[in-house]
């Protein structure tokens, strides 16, 4: 490329840049766009273009922008492996599936992308792709200090022998001094979650015992933190935003102490509703984390905006709905914030026994540190108390209905139950989505969501009482 045609590309990403840096949208699209046009392989302006239609909501488009940058390199396998991220975290999992299957089928690639592809296949409920590449990013080197490959590999199928290699391998990785303790501990996990899919309770309660122990070690929770965080919460008044009035948009914030069955609801209620299920969308945390750094609680127009940012980002750019289903557990925080954005919206509380929520807080190997209470027990009745006493405060002061799940009639009585949240959403029950794909998958729950709805996770604690007498002292109902 000539000197002065690469001169004017970088002046039009340079401005681009610059207008995207001062929030105009419309001119820092329409420059990135003659850039690319000019050098379709060029991976930053490819990137920042997709920056600013993922900041209006256009995910497809961006994601897609992205997958004809990597079409124009060649597939380069660096590009490749971040461009596929992207589409993922957009939750465009059939393009960064393209992205990182033409960067495979065109020869090497690093293991980290082979690791993305098998989380893309796999949170797409494609199990057996996931573990093949899940296998082919071990034999690759992957870095099983930053990629917890053995985790997802163990949740990609039940184990039935033994004797499986599999199982060997977990455990040979797990007793490996050579590696760290987190790495040890991801091995320790798959290897629990195997021995549990046995029928090996004790072994896996055992292993469990000392995986947790472990990230616990380096990864401790602070329980005056979290106190301090709740009595926050209930101290603080959010005014209402001025715009209101569009009921064309219900959102539903499906919330719960993590692994109490949100999953499982937005995925059946998205079934059963015609709803449009987001996952773990992560917006409202965003937003509210804003308003309240920024002091802007009393801001009717700065509400007006963080509402107009979740509904941006809940729309996107594929088929319409009117109920958008918000599965972020973590939700239950910042729903103040959510019923002064949304007086219209809805908001499902699931509930689970607390024994069983418990046992399976203390089976999973989590990545973020919200979760860092996930370790040991104690914090966990106590992030449970601050949980209950945040809700409790909630029903109580807020304007929107809050409708209590027991996750234990959902997986029994489950058209039953589909009906009557189908009826407090305000959706005809026996919808359909409005996609005939089946939304992306992103939490823990990936296994249980993809599979037929099955109750044998109800009273599980009891095959680890035996084992883990700590489970005895939560009470029954979360």
């Amino acid at each position: 490329m000539p000197n002065d045609a690469r001169e004017q590309i970088d002046s039009q990403f340079a401005a681009a840049r610059t207008a995207w840096q001062r929030n105009d949208v419309a001119r820092a699209e329409a420059l990135s766009r003659a850039a690319l046009a000019a050098a379709p392989a060029r991976e930053d302006v490819a990137m920042l273009l997709a920056k600013v239609l993922q900041s209006q909501g256009r995910l497809g488009a961006a994601a897609e922008t992205l997958h004809a940058a990597c079409v124009a390199s060649g597939f380069e396998p660096a590009m490749a492996l971040r461009c596929a991220a992207f589409a993922q975290q957009c939750d465009r999992h059939a393009v960064a599936a393209r992205i990182c299957d033409d960067a495979v089928a065109r020869g090497t690639v690093p293991a980290d992308l082979l690791a993305l592809a098998g989380n893309v296949a796999r949170e797409s409920g494609d199990f057996d792709a996931a573990r093949l590449r899940y296998r082919a990013a071990l034999q690759g080197g992957i870095d099983l200090d930053r990629q917890h490959v053995f985790g997802a590999l163990a949740n990609c199928q039940r184990y039935e022998d033994p004797a499986d290699a599999e199982i060997a391998m977990f455990e040979q990785h797990f007793a490996d001094a050579r590696f760290s303790p987190r790495a040890r501990a991801s091995a320790g996990f798959a290897l629990a979650k195997a021995r549990d899919d046995v029928g090996d309770h004790r072994a896996a309660a055992d292993v469990l015992r000392r995986a947790n122990a472990m990230v616990h070690a380096v990864w401790p929770w602070d329980a005056v933190a979290w106190d301090g965080f709740v009595g926050a919460r209930r101290r603080q008044r959010v005014v209402a935003a001025r715009d209101v009035t569009r009921h064309d948009f219900v959102p539903v914030f499906i919330v719960g102490v993590p692994r109490s069955g949100t999953t499982l609801t937005a995925t059946l209620l998205s079934r059963a509703a015609g709803a449009r299920d987001r996952g773990e969308l992560r917006t409202l945390r965003f937003v509210a984390e804003q308003l309240i750094a920024g002091g802007h609680l009393g801001s009717s127009a700065a509400l007006d905006e963080a509402a107009q940012l979740y509904r941006t980002l809940a729309v996107q750019d594929d088929a319409p709905a009117k109920w958008y289903l918000d599965q972020d557990p973590l939700n239950f925080r910042y729903l103040h914030i959510a019923a002064a954005m949304f007086p219209q919206a809805r908001v499902i509380h699931v509930r689970r026994d607390r024994r069983d929520t418990a046992l399976s807080l203390w089976s999973q190997d989590f990545a973020h540190p919200d979760l860092a209470f996930a370790y040991d027990f104690e914090d966990m009745a106590g992030y449970m108390e601050g949980q209950d006493a945040l809700m409790q405060h909630w029903k109580q002061s807020l304007c929107v209905p809050i409708h209590e799940l027991d996750y234990e009639n959902l997986v029994t009585d489950t058209e039953a139950t589909l009906a009557g949240l189908c009826d407090f959403i305000g959706a005809p029950a026996g919808g359909r989505t409005p996609s005939e794909e089946s939304a992306p998958v992103q939490s823990a729950s990936v296994w249980q969501a993809r599979q037929p709805v099955y109750s044998t996770s109800v009273g599980r604690w009891r095959h680890y009482a035996p084992y883990v007498l700590e489970l005895v002292q939560f009470g029954e109902r979360n």
